[in-house]
């Protein structure tokens, strides 16, 4: 069960790109909050996943209608984090079509 939280405990790397709406992923589960990092700007709200910590967020510049997971950085292993992502989408209602981009395929990056 996905659970929101008002802070990050760990840093977060992006793993998938979700081809909705920062507000419409999030829905009603958080409240979708501005704030800045290191990068830029970004709006977006952070979750506790199990034993894991996550995010999903908008950055300024990022294109329309997109929000993208952001997963613990410790979790490594390319097939962990698609199943992760999987997961989390199914946390959110939403199906595999919404996917635009993940892990997968560009392992490397």
């Amino acid at each position: 069960m996905i659970k929101p939280i008002a802070n990050l405990s760990v840093e977060v790397i992006p793993q998938a790109v979700i081809k909705r709406s920062i507000r419409e992923v999030i829905g009603g589960r958080a409240d979708v909050v501005m704030d800045s990092d290191d990068l830029d700007d970004y709006e977006g709200a952070s979750f506790k996943f199990g034993n894991l910590e996550i995010a999903v967020r908008h950055y300024r510049g990022y294109p329309e209608n997109t929000a993208t997971i952001y997963i613990d950085e410790k979790i490594r292993k390319v097939e962990v984090i698609t199943s992760l992502v999987r997961q989390i989408l199914g946390e959110f209602g939403l199906t595999e079509e919404a996917l635009e981009w993940e892990r997968a395929k560009n392992p490397d990056l």
